[in-house]
């Protein structure tokens, strides 16, 4: 950066100070967030969504074969157990399921989300799923 004869910088400099400020202070927090974020190595609450493919919503009530595809879950990533929670909300008059695979006798981690199902007479209706799993 140059001064001019009264010492000031002009302003093309002073913008490029100013940005090379920002600019720092950005990596800055941004390497301090990564170095204090959760890395995972706790609990794998995380399972694969296209598990509740199946799932369709048939006579007032949600369908579909998820206990094997649960079993299956847990025995390829070596989890103790797994929850499995899905409702309709609205008071569609659709009865919720609850499913236990294992044992949930550990550090457990639960993850909630919104699933679309399929109703057998075509409409889509919105599902809210939680799994909880333990390892």
């Amino acid at each position: 950066m140059r001064f001019n004869r009264r010492g000031d910088l002009g302003f093309p400099e002073a913008i490029m100070a100013a940005m090379i400020v920002t600019l720092t202070l950005t990596l800055y927090l941004g390497a301090f967030a990564l170095s204090t974020a959760d890395d995972g190595s706790g609990t794998a609450a995380r399972i694969d969504h296209r598990v509740f493919n199946d799932l369709y919503l048939e006579d007032g009530e949600i369908a579909g074969d998820i206990e094997m595809r649960l079993i299956s879950e847990t025995e390829r990533r070596g989890l103790k157990g797994i929850t499995f929670i899905c409702e309709v909300p609205g008071g569609l008059g659709f009865e919720s399921r609850r499913t236990i695979v294992g044992s949930m006798d550990g550090n457990i981690g639960s993850e909630r989300f919104v699933f679309q199902l399929r109703s057998s007479d075509g409409r889509v209706v919105p599902a809210v799923i939680e799994v909880a799993v333990c390892v």
